[in-house]
């Protein structure tokens, strides 16, 4: 708020000043605010349903493949090793010998 604005001040009713409603209007607004919200609840619920039931589907795909994942290298680990993927290790491997290049005489 800007120092030179004044704060608004606001009625009472929030509504345009008249002829204040009887007891039994008062009652009937509130029981219609109260139906409407009632009716926006349910109307809110439904939607926290939906999409509750639609993000746990997709969770639980996500959950099942992780599972399928896991379960196939645990297979894999558990079955009898592969012949021709063992490591080599460093005594086995030889390199070759390093030969200097001959430079060419022109």
């Amino acid at each position: 708020m800007a120092p030179d604005e004044a704060p608004q001040r606001r009625t009472s009713a929030g509504r345009a000043r008249g002829k204040r409603a009887g007891g039994g209007e008062l009652i009937e607004q509130l029981n219609e605010m109260v139906a409407e919200l009632i009716k926006e609840n349910r109307k809110l619920k439904r939607e926290v349903d939906k999409l509750t039931a639609r993000g746990s589907a997709a969770a639980s795909t996500a959950v099942e493949r992780s599972l399928r994942t896991i379960q196939r290298r645990v297979q894999k680990a558990l079955a009898a090793p592969v012949k021709g993927r063992r490591r080599k290790t460093a005594a086995t491997t030889r390199r070759k010998p390093v030969t200097k290049r001959r430079r060419k005489a022109s």
